[in-house]
């Protein structure tokens, strides 16, 4: 199967939006959102809207795919499966077990004609066939932009 990356310079770059743009044009192709948790209480989008991203896990990773979260009107997901998106899963990992979600996350996509992943971290553990990243004239890139910059094929600054 083939993957492409989505990443970006920070939050609220337009790593969705570039995502939606490919899913409309790569038919029969599924999404993957990717968010790598932040210690206890320093969530930095948790601060400006109820992302719920930081929510203590249960578990290490946990993979999503109740239709109701999924497709909850004006997150990431639900624009994910409104653009066309064959399957739409979310997984949320701590960290350091992120190898281990994505190993269990992606054979999950055994039926698409590709995958699309809007994640930064993800590219720590794959080697997409294209790998995408997001950013703007004024972007500050985050620390996880920064770690992953080198293993970027393509630039798109909107």
């Amino acid at each position: 199967m083939r993957i492409i990356t989505v990443s970006g310079a920070q939050s609220g770059v337009g790593k969705t939006k570039v995502v939606e743009i490919l899913l409309r044009l790569c038919k029969g192709w599924s999404a993957l959102k990717v968010t790598v948790t932040h210690r206890a209480g320093k969530c930095p989008v948790h601060k400006e809207n109820d992302c719920r991203a930081c929510d203590e896990l249960k578990d290490d990773f946990s993979i999503i795919s109740n239709k109701k979260i999924i497709e909850t009107k004006g997150k990431d997901t639900a624009r994910f499966k409104g653009a066309g998106a064959q399957k739409v899963l979310w997984l949320k990992s701590r960290p350091q077990a992120l190898g281990e979600g994505l190993k269990e996350a992606i054979p999950l996509f055994k039926k698409a004609k590709g995958l699309i992943i809007e994640s930064n971290s993800v590219l720590k553990h794959l080697k997409p066939d294209l790998a995408l990243f997001v950013k703007n004239k004024n972007s500050v890139f985050k620390p996880s932009a920064r770690e992953i910059i080198n293993k970027i094929d393509l630039v798109v600054t909107l």
